[in-house]
């Protein structure tokens, strides 16, 4: 079995690419998703987290998701500390999800890849691209954040131009049915792959 990583910046459209492989009956896993279950279930990851940024990071078991994110985006020393904390929870899940797969291939949405230098774990990776102006505007429409917020938090990832030489594969994600057709085609590809 194959293990391929899909990666792209905020906004990119990765989480909308990773439904599509879904609709395939492609086995997927989200980091996004598995981080915010550590740190609402993990004891150890939530107790690390409050001792690092206070007890106000969270309202009960559920962190508070936009103290938090104005606290790492802004100090890339406190966003190394939390990733320090759910990295290692993330990568211990999707180790155990993959024992349990039983695919020609999976695909693992990873949104740092390139940046924590994970990418010969994998396979392969897939990166999704969109224009700037466009992934600001998603973030600003999903989030209700300002321009200045989405941009804070294109500085603590790499830029397409960064990783395209690194990407096995790259997916255009502009319009909808472009994109289902790219992932199809890459779908028919990935399934041929010994």
């Amino acid at each position: 079995m194959k293990h391929y990583a899909l990666t792209g910046g905020i906004g990119s459209g990765k989480s909308t690419v990773l439904a599509i492989f879904k609709k395939m009956r492609v086995p997927t896993f989200s980091a996004d998703d598995s981080a915010k279950h550590a740190m609402e279930y993990n004891p150890d990851v939530k107790e690390k987290i409050i001792t690092i940024f206070g007890d106000s990071v969270y309202k009960g078991n559920v962190p508070n998701r936009v103290l938090l994110a104005n606290q790492v985006f802004n100090d890339k020393a406190k966003l190394e500390a939390l990733n320090a904390v759910v990295h290692p929870a993330v990568k211990a899940a999707y180790a155990q999800w993959q024992n349990e797969q039983d695919a020609p291939y999976t695909m693992y949405e990873f949104p740092i890849v390139f940046e924590l230098d994970a990418q010969n774990r994998f396979d392969g990776v897939i990166l999704v691209t969109a224009p700037e102006k466009e992934r600001i505007r998603r973030v600003q429409n999903r989030d209700k954040i300002s321009e200045d917020a989405v941009r804070a938090r294109m500085l603590n990832q790499w830029t397409d131009e960064q990783k395209m030489p690194f990407a096995d594969f790259v997916i255009e994600n502009i319009d909808l049915s472009s994109t289902a057709s790219q992932v199809n085609a890459l779908h028919q590809h990935l399934l041929k792959q010994d």
